[in-house]
């Protein structure tokens, strides 16, 4: 239906691990796997009790090599309650060749 068929056969720059990102605010973080933001936001204070709105961290992100995380403190209100959480907006490579 539609146009399903013809966007599945379409590849756009940075589909692949294997060709550069694609120059951006996020910079090489669409590239990351999840397990890898997820170790990053560990080894963050809890967001409740931190007192910066924006920190980094490096760790190693396996293929991609040594990679910094930027991550802003946000939070989610219900009713008369709220939650502080992190969120990873930006990944940059540490010590290498790639360029964003």
């Amino acid at each position: 239906m539609g146009n399903s068929r013809l966007a599945a056969s379409c590849h756009l720059r940075g589909d692949s691990s294997s060709q550069p990102a694609t120059v951006g605010a996020n910079g090489i973080l669409g590239r990351i796997e999840g397990q890898y933001v997820s170790t990053a936001i560990r080894q963050l204070p809890p967001a409740a009790t931190a007192t910066q709105e924006h920190l980094d961290v490096e760790i190693d992100a396996g293929a991609d090599g040594r990679v910094r995380f930027f991550a802003e403190r946000k939070t989610a209100r219900h009713h008369r309650h709220s939650h502080y959480y992190w969120s990873v907006y930006r990944a940059e490579p540490v010590g290498s060749n790639d360029t964003l």
